[in-house]
This record gives C-alpha cells, structure tokens and sequence, in this order.
C-alpha cells in the first residue's frame, strides 16, 4: 500500500513538472517567438534562440550567427498580417533539456480569403541561466515523401500563443 501512494505521488509530482516546464517554454519561448515572428521583429526573434542555434531545413544547415544574421536581414521590422498557430504533439524534458515536436500552421489573410501554409517542426530548446531558448529548429512541409496540407490537419487543434 506505501508503495502504491509513493509511486502515485512520484507521477502526480513528474506530471506536475511537466506542465510548469511547458508553461515555462511557452512563456520564454512560444509567446514571445510568436509575437517577434508576427512583428517580423528579427531581434526579438533571435532572442529566443541560443547563440549557437541550428536551423536545419531540407538540404540546408545555417548555424548561430549565420542564422540570426538572416534572421536580422529578413525580419525588418513591418508587420505582417500572418499569424502563426502551433499543434504539440510531444513535448518533454528532463531538467534543462527540452524537446518538443509539432505541426505549424500560418494562417495569411487575403481578400478573396485566408491562405494556409502549415509544416511539421522539431526544437531542441535548453535552459541557459534559468531561461529557455531554441537550441536546434528543424521544420519540413511533407513526411515520408508526402506533402503535408491543411487538409491533412484538419482534426489537429492549433493554438496561438500570444
């Protein structure tokens, strides 16, 4: 019986964790990625992200300051009236290490109406100096060859953290 009200309390305490470690990533990252990317913010952008980040598309690596440089280049500061919502579909940690996986959709307003891209993404996000930051962004628009639609995430809840 100790045994059982031990382990029962272990796993209340882990998922316990686990939901102040999401809060934690989606207050230092998500929220502020999310209005830095709809700001085209590039700063912003890159302050969520380590020095050393990994962005890796197919067939491209671009690595800390080749990265944020673009980043810089590209985000100069207009706003865009694209929004950008996210779909977890795993999201664990073990302390100071995070991995996350998940599907984005950017929903770009038109006047003959909205336009959706979407894409799958993986993060790596690592806790420096008590803050979580983006340490390795992988995203891709198909999986196992096959292109990924808004269709094909119709079922998929989407939510935008701001």
């Amino acid at each position: 019986m100790k045994t059982t009200i031990a382990l029962f309390l272990i796993t209340l305490s882990l998922s316990g964790y686990s939901q102040n470690t999401q809060k934690e990533i989606d207050e230092q990252v998500w929220i502020p990625f999310t209005k830095a990317w709809e700001a085209n913010d590039g700063k912003a952008y890159n302050a969520v992200h380590t020095d050393d980040v990994w962005r890796i598309n197919p067939g491209r690596l671009l690595v800390g300051d080749e990265y944020r440089n673009r980043n810089k280049e590209r985000m100069y500061g207009q706003s865009n009236k694209n929004i950008i919502e996210f779909s977890f579909e795993t999201r664990t940690s073990n302390g100071n290490n995070a991995y996350e996986v998940g599907y984005y959709r950017i929903t770009s307003p038109s006047d003959s109406g909205n336009q959706y891209y979407v894409g799958r993404f993986h993060v790596a996000l690592k806790k420096i100096d008590g803050v979580w930051k983006i340490a390795q962004d992988w995203d891709t628009g198909e999986i196992n060859g096959v292109k990924i639609t808004p269709e094909s995430l119709e079922t998929r809840e989407f939510i935008h953290l701001q």
